[in-house]
């Protein structure tokens, strides 16, 4: 199933959300990021960073199956436009769907969810990152007060591409997450995890590297350099705040910060800052 068709899938649940018994969102986001290594490389000549503008949309229809259980199919699209390596400007559309519930009634007792979601990536010109991602997860969450919250939670996810090997991995992942409400509207959060699976390094010809990879290709959209996949252990943490601005609008500010541990004694940095406006339809 291509990029295209998925995009139908979204529309169709878009259309179809309304009639059926439940209740229906749909969500926008226009966004502007930077990321500071963009190549996920290792060293400073291979280092390259970008600006890029970012607009989501998402179907999100929840079906209640009992008091304490229900339903969520979601669907979205979503593009990405690069200031500086425009090869990667990216179209992507998934559909999913997840079960929550919760054992016991009330408003700190805490819930289990369970979710699957399928997303398909098109490249505007850099074929080997074209494919598919499949991710599962399974999380338990709470609210302790009115103020606190948390969830943790592990998940998998497998990416198959389209034409080389280089952009498939399965990774493991663990993850922890709190926000607290400074008010009525304001709320900070943080998320905490680890991956245990491969990455991919962009970087110049590397014998030492190629030893240890599992998967090699040429990676024109940063010049003669190449992409090498590599088993590793990832962490990342992530700080923000959400304002709500009316029932409908909301500006959300995060700083995210990412290391991967290759085997051989490699390793990589990324940071990227996010500032985004939400719109939900009434």
């Amino acid at each position: 199933m291509d990029v295209y068709k998925l995009c139908l899938v979204v529309w169709l649940l878009a259309c179809a959300a309304p009639v059926q018994a439940g209740i229906t969102h749909v969500d926008a986001e226009l966004a502007a990021s930077h990321d500071n290594n963009l190549g996920r490389a290792e060293s400073g000549s291979d280092i390259f960073n970008d600006n890029m503008l970012n607009f989501g949309l998402a179907v999100t229809h929840n079906i209640l199956l009992t008091p304490n259980s229900g339903l969520r199919l979601r669907g979205g699209m979503h593009a990405v436009e690069h200031a500086r390596f425009t090869d990667l400007n990216l179209v992507s559309a998934n559909v999913g769907v997840s079960y929550r519930i919760q054992p016991v009634s009330g408003y700190t007792a805490p819930w289990i969810e369970l979710g699957a979601m399928l997303e398909r990536y098109s490249f505007r010109n850099s074929a080997i990152r074209d494919g598919r991602l499949l991710a599962l997860e399974a999380i338990a969450g709470q609210h302790f007060t009115d103020r606190i919250g948390a969830r943790i939670g592990i998940g998998h996810e497998q990416r198959h591409a389209d034409n080389t090997n280089v952009f498939e991995w399965q990774r493991h992942r663990i993850y922890v997450m709190a926000d607290y409400k400074l008010g009525l509207n304001t709320t900070l959060y943080t998320s905490l995890l680890r991956d245990f699976g491969d990455q991919v390094f962009t970087t110049t010809p590397d014998l030492e590297l190629r030893e240890y990879s599992k998967a090699v290709a040429q990676d024109p959209v940063f010049g003669a350099r190449y992409a090498y996949r590599v088993g590793a252990i990832s962490n990342a943490l992530e700080l923000g705040v959400s304002t709500p601005l009316n029932s409908s609008n909301t500006v959300d500010i995060g700083l995210r910060r990412f290391h991967a541990d290759a085997v051989g004694g490699h390793s990589y940095d990324h940071t990227g800052l996010r500032a985004s406006w939400l719109y939900r339809f009434r």
